[in-house]
């Protein structure tokens, strides 16, 4: 009987184990390990969601999305608190497109007194870009926000520029894949951890 009891207790103790340790384990997307959990500042943000940029059938990149706790609001993401995106790249893109098309989501997702309010640091985002031509397969760009310090871009760990400095920004910049008009509406609902696409209702006709 002890010896049963035993080994209850240890097959118990041993899923635990497995469940803790699985918020820890990488997703893999298109061969891509997206990490659980990432350290920002002195905060730890966890996986809100990722999925894959397509543009004309090409895969373009995988992004991920990290925030301090997980919600499908965008508003809610765009609000407030600190947040990361990494976008892993998946095939040579030539940066001053990429930073164009960012540009233009920025535009289509914000008012005119929003961008009224965020022109330097748009300026100062397309210069930045600006010093690199190319990114390629295997690359990383990350974007930072922290709260009363501002953002910053990185590729491949090195930060690119200073301190985009403000919080409207950051507003701005993220409605690209989160605003009314995102750059692609399937990696929107990935990124809030959502079903890419929705299941039509069966019932309707």
């Amino acid at each position: 009987m002890k010896s049963f009891s035993l080994r209850i207790f240890s097959g118990i103790a041993a899923l635990s184990l497995c469940l803790a340790v699985l918020p820890c384990q990488a997703v893999e997307i298109q061969q891509i390990k997206i990490a659980n959990q990432v350290t920002l500042g002195n905060k730890e943000l966890v996986l809100n969601g990722a999925g894959v940029r397509s543009v004309l059938f090409a895969k373009a990149y995988v992004a991920a999305l990290y925030l301090p706790v997980k919600t499908d609001n965008p508003a809610q993401v765009i609000a407030s608190g600190p947040r990361k995106m990494v976008l892993h790249i998946l095939r040579d893109i030539d940066v001053n497109e990429l930073a164009a098309a960012m540009l233009k989501g920025m535009r289509k997702n914000n008012s005119q007194k929003d961008l009224a309010d965020v022109t330097m640091q748009m300026a100062s985002f397309g210069q930045v870009f600006g010093t690199i031509p190319m990114v390629k397969n295997g690359d990383t760009i990350t974007f930072d926000y922290v709260p009363g310090i501002g953002s910053s871009a990185y590729v491949n760990k090195t930060q690119l520029g200073t301190v985009m400095q403000g919080d409207q920004f950051a507003r701005v910049f993220f409605r690209i894949w989160l605003g009314d008009q995102p750059v692609q509406e399937t990696l929107k609902r990935e990124l809030l951890g959502l079903p890419a696409y929705v299941t039509p209702d069966k019932t309707y006709r």
